[in-house]
């Protein structure tokens, strides 16, 4: 009994050192594919990690982005974020870890689990699950704080050994088409209603879109405004976008038969929201 307490001790002081550390850290540098991973954002789980990151208040980059000017002077700034699978034939596992600059383990979060037989569901169930140990921290960037303290090999192994599966996938926040507060959109002149190339048009409760393609990726308009509302930013693995309005943030993806899905936190009642796009095809 008195081992298992003073392990639960040790656990409890490495959880609120590693709380303390992710605050001296303000960027999050996410890979563009993971160890398991057969392509390049794989099922859009970089993007989910990146986009998760940055509802907790983090800057983000993809690995193969350019640096912004602090981190170029100091990349100890920045931690290494990557995804580890310990899966089997009835449950997905993963794990998030984080490494400084020196390659040292700064933080390894509790496991997040699924029994979901989709692949690209189990992934985004256990990720998310995982990532609730972040959300835990209530992260908050001191520009001021000494520099961390690496993780040596022994306290890892102690959080290693000590963490506990939640059997039991827990059930996402994600409320699609949930009530929330309308997108903001810029009312100004009209344009041109005929479809010109490079545009796709969608419909969301009885009001028109258009999705105007970009050398960074497509702008959303109303459909009959000359200004889009939102943008969508092309990510270097393809396949998904990081979506920018206005009022929100998150990220955007086209469904198998062409729908725009965007998804987003909604900070007010602290639950992802996706929204769907139908798209009108000739």
């Amino acid at each position: 009994m008195k081992k298992l307490l003073f392990s639960l001790l040790i656990l409890f002081s490495f959880s609120g050192l590693k709380a303390q550390n992710l605050n001296e850290y303000k960027y999050i540098i996410i890979p563009e594919s993971f160890e398991f991973s057969k392509e390049k954002n794989q099922h859009q789980l970089n993007s989910l990690l990146k986009f998760l990151f940055e509802r907790e208040g983090f800057e983000t980059l993809m690995n193969k982005e350019s640096r912004p000017e602090d981190l170029q002077r100091d990349n100890c700034l920045g931690l290494d974020a990557n995804v580890v699978e310990d899966s089997g034939l009835f449950t997905t596992r993963m794990r998030i870890t984080l490494e400084d600059c020196h390659g040292n383990l700064i933080f390894t979060s509790e496991e997040g689990t699924s029994r979901e037989k989709d692949y690209k569901t189990a992934w985004h169930e256990s990720l998310r699950q995982a990532f609730e140990s972040v959300e835990a921290l209530n992260y908050n960037f001191e520009a001021d704080a000494p520099p961390a303290t690496p993780a040596t090999p022994e306290t890892a192994e102690v959080v290693e050994e000590a963490e506990v599966a939640a059997e039991v996938p827990q059930e996402e926040k994600t409320t699609p088409e949930s009530p929330e507060k309308p997108e903001v959109v810029v009312q100004s002149e009209k344009i041109p209603e005929e479809k010109a190339p490079g545009i796709l048009n969608f419909e969301k409760d009885g009001t028109y879109f258009q999705l105007q393609e970009n050398e960074n990726g497509y702008a959303l308009f109303q459909k009959g405004m000359s200004e889009p509302f939102a943008l969508l930013i092309s990510s270097q693995e393809g396949g998904s976008f990081i979506y920018n309005s206005v009022t929100k943030q998150g990220i955007a993806s086209f469904s198998e038969n062409g729908d725009l899905v965007v998804e987003h936190f909604d900070a007010s009642r602290g639950v992802s929201v996706k929204t769907t796009y139908t798209v009108k095809k000739d």
